[in-house]
């Protein structure tokens, strides 16, 4: 018979028994079972499966029938199961034991390699660290070429001498010197197992794991923009910023991470998330705006050295930002690592900015600044509020 012939009303029952084989693989068996049949779906199924069913099937009732009883109605009436099973699922049948299996003897295959790993051999910290890994499925087989990266580079740390880490990922990885980039999946694994192998605080910024094993990341690209930082001392830093006074500066992580930061008791600073907002201040108060640093958007390694040198001096940060989820977020964070504190940025200040621009606030008014900016339509950015920030800043 033609695929033409098979009559669509058993779609249902073929979707079925589709699941009960690729669960139950090649050679096993199952019931279908199909409930409330229709007077069409009935009148299909007593048709096909006439010469093995005594009883009529009939609407309205729930058919159980075996699977192979199934497949081999179909077979006699001239149909091939398995291709009636791909047609109507349109893709190729799988065979879920069989996979299982294969899985299984992957993972083994996995397990057995890691153990006689020479480096995990040699290291029971980090063996223990994989062990629970593959047992929580954080790592797994169809990770074995990156897990082999990540090892290689281990196994060549710590450097003799100080090296970039894009000379490492260069010379082991293939020529490729951005291998080990930020953001990468064998950036977060290396980064993760280094970190074990050295005994480190799994939460330690991934520049400060790297420098444990006498590797460099990039000094440069990693900035911040400041105005009127109040530095002592005759570092390199603190020079620029005092002949900069009244101007903004641009500061490296290389810059920062080889000097003394010393502040003055009780320093008071603040923070915005948009370089427009520095600018603007620069322009406004030149040499009378108080020490302002831009986190431009996400902090960077350098914005976060420079605002845990301030905070571990007993210095005051107080931080304004967009008012959307990222603000939030970058608030929080701030608050959480460096006891900041809200700069005119809370459910109350976004109220008060909403009036001023004309627009309606949400009633009842939100509890907290995550439900108020929830509520918003869109993004308030720190450049509609500029106003009230020179304000504050020319108060201070």
């Amino acid at each position: 018979m033609s695929d033409a012939a098979l009559d669509p009303a058993l779609r249902r029952t073929l979707l079925l028994a589709r699941d009960k084989r690729e669960r139950r693989g090649g050679s096993g068996d199952a019931q279908v079972v199909v409930a409330d049949l229709r007077p069409d779906e009935a009148l299909a199924l007593d048709g096909l499966l006439s010469v093995s069913r005594r009883k009529s099937v009939l609407p309205g009732e729930t058919l159980r029938v075996a699977l192979s009883t199934f497949e081999a109605a179909l077979s006699e009436c001239g149909f091939d199961p398995r291709g009636e099973y791909e047609r109507i699922g349109g893709r190729p049948l799988r065979d879920l034991p069989a996979e299982r299996a294969v899985r299984q003897e992957l993972r083994g295959e996995f397990r057995a390699w890691l153990d006689a790993h020479t480096v995990l051999r040699t290291r029971p910290a980090l063996a223990e660290w994989f062990g629970r890994a593959v047992s929580q499925g954080r790592v797994h087989a169809d990770m074995r070429a990156l897990v082999q990266q990540a090892l290689d580079v281990l196994a060549s740390l710590p450097a003799a001498e100080p090296v970039q880490r894009t000379v490492v990922a260069a010379t082991l990885l293939d020529g490729d010197p951005h291998a080990l980039d930020v953001g990468t999946p064998l950036h977060t694994l290396t980064v993760s197992l280094l970190a074990v192998a050295a005994d480190l605080d799994q939460d330690m910024p991934a520049r400060n794991v790297w420098a444990g094993w006498n590797v460099l990341v990039d000094p440069i690209s990693s900035n911040v923009a400041v105005l009127n930082l109040p530095l002592f001392g005759d570092g390199l830093v603190a020079e620029l910023v005092r002949v900069s006074h009244g101007k903004h500066l641009v500061l490296t992580y290389g810059q920062l991470s080889a000097s003394d930061l010393s502040w003055p008791p009780g320093l008071r600073c603040f923070s915005c998330e948009n370089p427009s907002v520095l600018i603007a201040a620069e322009r406004a108060l030149g040499e009378a705006c108080p020490p302002l640093i831009c986190t431009s958007g996400r902090p960077s390694d350098a914005v976060r050295l420079l605002f845990s040198s301030i905070h571990r001096a007993g210095g005051q940060i107080q931080h304004h930002g967009d008012y959307d989820e990222a603000g939030v977020q970058i608030l929080r964070d701030l608050e959480a690592r460096y006891g900041a504190t809200p700069w005119r940025f809370s459910a109350d200040s976004l109220r008060g900015a909403l009036s001023q621009l004309g627009h309606a606030s949400a009633s009842p008014p939100p509890a907290t600044l995550e439900d108020a900016v929830q509520e918003l339509s869109t993004t308030l950015p720190e450049e509609l509020l500029l106003a009230d920030l020179l304000s504050d800043l020319s108060a201070a």
